[in-house]
């Protein structure tokens, strides 16, 4: 009774062979396209350019892109392979099957490796290694952009550290120009003082004539002083405007409301205030 359960076929033992043959067919299909791509590299090297496809064609009848899917083979898995010529010793070689093998050519070499150690790639259909290999791909993807993007971030903070240094960098030259004009007003107005007392001796000294002329004399310096004034306010709010106007068109990509928010405000603020001029 054991003997006939063991002997006994069924549905199952025999969808278990097929599978088992299938299985071994692959492996042997894949060794013998491992070795084919080898030959084809070999014969590639020795071939001079623009021989190559005429030679597929007419010596092996392969399409350049069945060639170029053999060679792939060769260079992903052609270590593993014994070195003796014309061997199918496949102990060192990665438990697959041809199928499985050009499933995983469309990953890099280490994401290969690793997937290979981490699942059970043997027993999976190529339907489900195919799903695999592609999320995997998606994720690596999805981890390269979070990569890449924090990268863009960490570049447009380091445009802003620089953006921040050269404005303070800026404002503390404003700073100093403020405190040399008021040091050079200080020095005017003394001037000014110093005239004003010449002044009041000549008009007690001199004639009607040299009075006028020291009017005058005083009056430029105190014009020159407003004019000097003027020319660094305008400078100055030169300055702040052009910095105004290109952080304004910087805000206007990444961020338009805001931007148009602002534009707003800078239009009535140049309209209400020219009418002061």
């Amino acid at each position: 009774m054991f003997m006939s359960i063991i002997t006994e076929r069924t549905p199952l033992v025999v969808a278990a062979e097929i599978n088992s043959i299938r299985n071994q067919t692959g492996k042997i299909l894949l060794v013998s396209a491992i070795e084919i791509g080898s030959r084809l590299s070999e014969a590639k090297n020795m071939l001079q350019y623009g021989e190559w496809l005429k030679w597929l064609s007419e010596s092996v009848n392969y399409s350049e892109r069945t060639a170029q899917r053999l060679m792939g083979l060769f260079e992903a898995y052609g270590e593993n392979l014994s070195q003796q010529p014309n061997s199918l010793d496949t102990t060192n070689m990665p438990n697959l099957n041809y199928t499985q093998a050009l499933i995983l050519l469309g990953i890099s070499e280490e994401e290969r490796t690793q997937l290979i150690a981490e699942i059970d790639v043997e027993s999976m259909s190529s339907r489900e290694l195919q799903k695999v290999v592609q999320e995997r791909s998606h994720a690596l993807e999805e981890r390269n952009q979070v990569l890449q993007e924090k990268t863009d971030l960490q570049i447009a903070l380091d445009d802003q550290v620089n953006k921040v240094t050269q404005l303070t960098s800026e404002r503390d030259g404003l700073r100093r120009k403020a405190e040399e004009l008021r040091k050079y007003q200080i020095g005017i107005e003394t001037k000014v003082g110093k005239l004003s007392s010449e002044l009041n001796s000549v008009k007690k000294s001199s004639s009607y004539e040299h009075v006028q002329r020291m009017t005058k004399n005083l009056t430029e310096a105190y014009f020159k002083t407003s004019a000097n004034k003027v020319a660094f306010l305008y400078e100055s709010l030169d300055k702040t405007f052009k910095d105004l106007v290109w952080e304004l068109g910087q805000l206007s990509n990444k961020n338009p409301e805001v931007y148009e928010e602002y534009k707003n405000k800078l239009t009535k603020f140049l309209a209400k205030n020219l009418d002061r001029i």
